[in-house]
């Protein structure tokens, strides 16, 4: 009996044309700034005192109820008893 042997190629496709049918609505943020304490981030909004903090990474820390508690709630985040952390 023959061995046959079947080598696989790559499928190619070719597109000539692309085609777009709607362009999204891009939001534009003129009194929001967003900036980096660190690992964490800010997010300032001219419509409110209050600052949410992520981490770099996107994890919720949590709402300062102004500019002045961003430090002390990144510090209660980052404290070894926060969050129940080793568990």
């Amino acid at each position: 009996m023959a061995h046959v042997s079947y080598e696989a190629s790559p499928a190619h496709h070719r597109r000539d044309a692309l085609e777009s049918l709607d362009t999204p609505l891009v939001p534009i943020l003129r009194d929001t700034v967003m900036d980096r304490y660190g690992d964490h981030c800010v997010i300032f909004d001219a419509d409110t005192d209050a600052v949410p903090v992520f981490t770099a990474h996107g994890q919720w820390v949590g709402l300062a109820g102004n500019p002045d508690a961003i430090a002390t709630l990144i510090d209660i985040h980052e404290s070894p008893s926060c969050c129940d952390r080793g568990r």
